[in-house]
C-alpha cells in the first residue's frame, strides 16, 4: 500500500512516479502537491460508458466523478435526456415497454423498466392430431402460433376399410392403408406359397375383404423364434398359421456371463436371448475400497470399482468426504472461511483465509465468560462450552439439610452427609430410609415399598405387608419365632403362622375337654386359655431327648467337680453346636482342612488367654472362596473376628482372638460329621497345656473308674445315657 495515495498494488514497485504516472521521479516544488507533476491528470475513469478523461491536476486517490453532459435514452428508447456522465441511475418514461418477448410474437406490456422483460406468460390451447387429448402450454418460440401436437396414445381412427382401426401412435395426416387389405397380402402367412396357387390348386376361398381369413398352406411355419443359440435360432414347428407363433417346446442351452449357471432351460421360460441370460448369484468379492462387498449379481468385473460415496467424517469434524469410496485416509477438508477467527474474548486473532476445522487461537488472558458463582475465574480463555467447574472450597448444606458440609467444592449443588434421609414419604406412614440423597425420595408415579409396621392383633408382630392404607390385610404372619424344649437345650425356629395354627388346634382340643367337663356338671376355669402367658410364641412343644439328658448330666458333673473354665461352664449345656450344612459338607470333603483350621483357631485362642496382649492373630494361607467362607464361619464358633485381605488369587483370611471375648467350642465340626456318619468313637486328643479342662477330665476319669468297681455290687437299674467325655476338645 502506497503511503502517499493509499492505493495497493499486487507487485512491489520498482520506480518512483507521480500520481498520474506520467513523470518519473517528480521534482518537489512549493506550488504543487507533494509527489505530483503539476500537469493535467488525464487518467481514464472506470465507468464503461464514460470516455472523458480526468481534467484536474495530478492528484492522489481516485479521480472525481465526470461532470460532462451526455444524452441518454430510457430503456424502451422513446425519450432522450441530457444528464451528467457520472450519473449511473437510468431514468424511465411513463410509456409501455413494447419490446418483443422470448416467443418472438408478443410484446411486453409492462411500463418502461430496466433489465430484461422476462418470458411470455400467455397460455396456448393445443389439441392432439387424433382429437382425444388437449393441453395448455406456455407461449415460447417453439409453441408460438401452434395449436396441434402429437400425444402418446394410439391413433385408433377408423381406416378406409371400415373394419380396423389405426394402431400407430398419434400422427399428423391420414392413416396408412389397412395391413390386411386384399391387394396387400399376396402370400400365405408363412410366405412360402402365393395365394393364387392356393386358389387354383387347393380350391381355397378367395379373399374379398380385409376381414376374410388368409388361406394357409400345409407346410411348417419355420419362422425364426427368439429362442436358441445365437446363429442357430429355433424355427416354429407349427403348420402355417396367422398371428404370433406358439411357444417353442424345445430347450435352449444357457450359460451366464460369470459361468455360475450352465444348464438347459425350456424356451417357454426364456425371457431374453441365450447370450444375455444372467444368474442371481451375488458377487462376494470386496470392492476396490476394501470396505464394501460388490454384491452385483452375475458379476464379471475385474477391478470392482466402488461407486458409493465415502461419507466418512473429515478431520474438521463438520463435513463429510464427498469423494468416491476409497482406501486410506480421506483428504483434508477443502472448505475455507474468509472471516477472522478469534478467541472468545477477541484478544487473539487468526486472519483469513482460515481452513475448515482450525481451532481458535490460544489466548493467555483469564476467562471473561459470566459464571454462576461469585468467585473469580482461575482458568484461561477457552473456546469450548461450558466453563470448567469452580473448585473453590465453600460450606454447603447436605441434600436433606441435616448439617453443613465443610470445605465442599463450589460446583457441587449439595453432597450427602452419609446419614439417613428421614424425609416423610408421600404415604404419610413411613420416612425415607435411604442414605442422604437428592429429591425425590420416591420416583413420581411409584408407591412406597416399605413394610407396614402396625402390630397384628393376633400375635403382636408387625404387619410386614407392603405399605397400604386402611386396615391391614388378613395374611399369615411370616415372622420366625423360637421354640424350646422343657430344659431349653433344643431349639428350633418356625413361622409364627404355623406356631399359631398349632396353638389354636391345641386350644380347641383343650376347650373341647373343658366343655365335656361342664356337661358332666364340673366347674371349669377358662382363664388359662385367654391369658397373655398362652401366646403362641410362648408355646413349648419340643420334647427332650438323649442329648438333653447328657447335657444335664454333664452340667451337674461340672458343678460337682467345680470346673472353673468359663467356656466349658457356659458351653457345657450346649454340647451340640449348631454347625451349618455348608461347614459340615466342607468337613466331609476335606477333613484335613477342618482339622487344620480347628487346631489353628484353638492355638490362637489359648495364646490370647495366656498372653499379656489384648489380642492375638493368625494368618491363614491363601485359599479359594469356599475355603475362606469355611474359615469365616468357623471363627464365629470360636468368638474370633475374621477379615479377608489382598486380591485374588492371593486372598487370605486373618483371624483375631480378643482376650475375654473368645472361647473354645465344646465339639469340633469334624466330630459332628463323624457322629452323623456313625463313627461314635473319636481318638482322645493329646493334652499339651495345663488348663482347668485337664483337671476336669482327670476327675471324670477317676469317677468312671470308681463306678466300674461298684458295677458288680449294684443292682441293675435303668442308667442315663453314657457321657462322651472326649467331646471337650483342646
Amino acid at each position: 500500500r502506497c503511503p502517499a495515495c493509499q492505493s495497493s498494488t499486487p507487485k512491489v514497485p520498482n520506480a518512483y512516479r507521480c500520481f498520474c504516472a506520467k513523470v518519473r521521479e517528480p521534482e518537489w516544488n512549493r506550488r504543487d502537491i507533494a509527489h505530483s507533476c503539476g500537469e493535467i491528470c488525464g487518467r481514464s475513469r472506470k465507468i464503461e460508458w464514460c470516455k472523458h478523461k480526468c481534467n484536474i491536476l495530478c492528484h492522489p486517490g481516485p479521480c472525481p466523478p465526470c461532470t460532462a453532459f451526455i444524452k441518454k435514452s430510457c430503456p424502451c428508447g422513446v425519450q432522450t435526456r441530457e444528464v451528467k456522465c457520472s450519473v449511473t441511475e437510468p431514468f424511465v418514461c411513463d410509456g409501455v415497454c413494447g419490446k418483443l418477448l422470448n416467443c418472438g410474437g408478443h410484446k411486453c406490456e409492462k411500463s418502461c423498466h430496466t433489465g430484461p422483460c422476462g418470458d411470455c406468460q400467455l397460455q396456448i390451447q393445443q389439441r392432439c392430431f387424433c382429437g382425444k387429448n388437449s393441453r395448455e402450454v406456455v407461449c415460447t418460440q417453439e409453441t408460438f402460433d401452434i395449436s396441434i401436437y402429437e400425444c402418446e396414445d394410439k391413433c385408433l381412427r377408423t381406416l378406409e376399410c371400415n373394419n380396423h382401426q389405426c394402431k400407430a401412435k398419434c400422427h399428423p395426416g391420414s392413416c396408412k392403408p389397412c395391413e390386411r387389405a386384399v391387394h396387400t397380402i399376396t402370400r400365405c402367412p408363412c410366405g412360402k406359397v402365393p395365394l393364387e396357387k392356393l386358389y387354383e390348386r387347393d380350391g381355397a376361398i378367395q379373399r374379398k375383404s380385409c376381414s376374410d381369413p388368409v388361406p394357409t398352406c400345409s407346410q411348417p411355419c419355420q419362422r425364426l423364434l427368439k429362442c436358441g443359440v445365437p446363429g442357430s435360432y429355433h424355427e416354429c414347428q407349427a403348420l402355417c398359421h396367422e398371428g404370433p407363433c406358439p411357444p417353442c417346446p424345445l430347450e435352449t442351452p444357457v450359460k451366464c456371463r460369470c459361468g455360475a449357471m450352465d444348464c438347459n432351460i425350456l424356451c417357454s421360460e426364456l425371457t431374453t436371448k441365450a447370450d444375455e441370460v444372467t444368474c442371481k448369484k451375488p458377487c462376494k468379492k470386496m470392492r476396490h475400497c476394501s470396505r464394501h462387498k460388490c454384491s452385483t449379481k452375475c458379476c464379471i468385473d475385474v477391478d470392482h470399482i466402488c461407486t458409493l460415496v465415502c461419507g466418512r467424517m473429515l478431520t474438521c469434524g463438520l463435513h463429510k468426504c464427498e469423494e468416491p469410496c476409497h482406501r486410506g485416509n480421506c483428504p483434508r477438508c477443502w472448505q475455507t472461511s474468509f472471516e477472522e477467527l478469534t478467541c472468545h474474548c477477541g484478544a487473539s486473532v487468526l486472519y483469513p483465509p482460515v481452513p475448515c476445522g482450525t481451532k481458535p487461537p490460544v489466548c493467555d488472558n483469564p476467562c471473561r465468560r459470566p459464571h454462576s458463582c461469585p468467585h473469580e475465574a482461575t482458568h484461561l480463555c477457552h473456546p469450548d462450552e461450558p466453563c470448567p467447574p469452580c473448585t473453590m472450597l465453600v460450606d454447603k448444606p447436605c441434600f436433606g439439610n441435616h448439617k453443613i458440609m465443610l470445605r465442599t467444592l463450589c460446583y457441587l449443588t449439595a453432597v450427602s452427609c452419609g446419614g439417613v434421609c428421614g424425609r416423610p414419604l408421600p404415604c404419610g406412614l413411613h420416612k425415607c430410609q435411604r442414605v442422604c440423597h437428592e429429591l425425590p425420595c420416591v420416583p413420581e408415579g411409584t408407591l412406597c415399598t416399605q413394610k407396614c409396621l402396625k402390630p397384628r392383633e393376633s400375635c403382636g408382630h408387625p404387619c410386614a405387608n407392603p405399605c397400604h392404607t386402611g386396615l391391614c390385610p388378613d395374611t399369615s404372619c411370616k415372622e420366625m419365632v423360637m421354640i424350646l424344649c422343657e430344659c431349653g437345650h433344643r431349639k428350633a425356629t418356625l413361622q409364627c403362622s404355623e406356631n399359631d395354627r398349632e396353638y389354636r388346634t391345641l386350644a380347641t382340643s383343650l376347650l373341647a375337654s373343658q366343655m365335656q367337663n361342664m356337661n358332666n356338671g364340673c366347674s371349669v376355669d377358662l382363664s388359662d386359655l385367654f391369658t397373655a402367658t398362652a401366646r403362641p410364641d410362648k408355646l413349648r412343644r419340643l420334647p427332650c431327648n438323649e442329648e438333653c439328658q447328657t447335657a444335664e448330666r454333664n452340667r451337674r458333673l461340672a458343678l460337682a467337680l467345680q470346673i472353673e473354665n468359663p467356656e466349658a461352664r457356659e458351653k457345657l449345656g450346649n454340647s451340640n453346636v449348631l454347625y451349618s450344612d455348608f461347614m459340615k459338607e466342607e468337613a466331609r470333603k476335606d477333613p484335613q482342612l477342618a482339622k487344620m483350621v480347628h487346631d489353628a483357631l484353638t492355638d490362637v485362642v489359648m495364646k490370647s488367654k495366656e498372653s499379656k496382649q489384648k489380642s492375638c492373630i493368625h494368618s491363614f494361607a491363601p485359599m479359594n472362596r469356599e475355603k475362606r467362607q469355611f474359615v469365616h464361619e468357623y471363627c464365629e464358633h470360636f468368638g474370633c473376628q475374621s477379615q479377608s485381605y489382598d486380591e485374588e488369587p492371593k486372598k487370605n483370611v486373618v483371624a483375631t482372638a480378643v482376650r475375654g471375648m473368645c472361647y473354645l467350642p465344646p465339639v469340633s465340626v469334624l466330630t459332628v460329621t463323624q457322629r452323623e456318619q456313625g463313627q461314635r468313637k473319636v481318638p482322645a486328643p493329646v493334652w499339651t497345656r495345663k488348663s482347668p479342662m485337664n483337671d476336669a477330665r482327670q476327675g471324670m476319669q477317676k469317677l468312671e473308674k470308681s463306678n466300674s468297681v461298684k458295677k458288680e455290687s449294684e443292682p441293675s437299674v435303668s442308667k442315663p445315657p453314657p457321657i462322651d467325655y472326649f467331646d471337650f476338645e483342646q
